[in-house]
C-alpha cells in the first residue's frame, strides 16, 4: 500500500472513521487529487513523491502552489469547511 494511502488512512481513523470507511474515503480523495491512479490504489509518480514527503513538507509545496496560482491571477475554489 502506498505511504500517502497509509497516512490519510491512519489520520482518518484517528479522527474516528472505521477500517473500511476510513479506506473508502482516502482512496477516492487520493485518485480525485492525482496521488493514485483511478480505480486502483496504486500511486502515480506525484503519490510516490508526495508519499515520501512530511506532512509539513507537503504543507509547504501546496502553499506555493497557491502563491503561484494567485500571482498568475488564477483562483480555484477550496474547500475550507471546518478550518478555523
Amino acid at each position: 500500500m502506498p505511504a500517502i494511502l497509509e497516512d490519510a488512512v491512519k489520520k482518518l481513523k484517528d479522527k474516528g472513521y472505521g477500517e473500511s470507511s476510513a479506506y473508502a474515503i482516502a482512496t477516492k480523495t487520493l485518485q480525485e487529487s492525482g496521488d493514485l491512479e483511478k480505480g486502483t490504489q496504486k500511486a502515480t509518480k506525484k503519490g510516490d513523491r508526495r508519499g515520501e514527503m512530511s506532512a509539513a513538507t507537503r504543507a509547504k509545496t501546496r502553499a506555493q502552489k497557491y502563491k503561484k496560482e494567485r500571482k498568475e491571477g488564477r483562483k480555484f475554489e477550496r474547500n475550507t469547511e471546518g478550518r478555523d
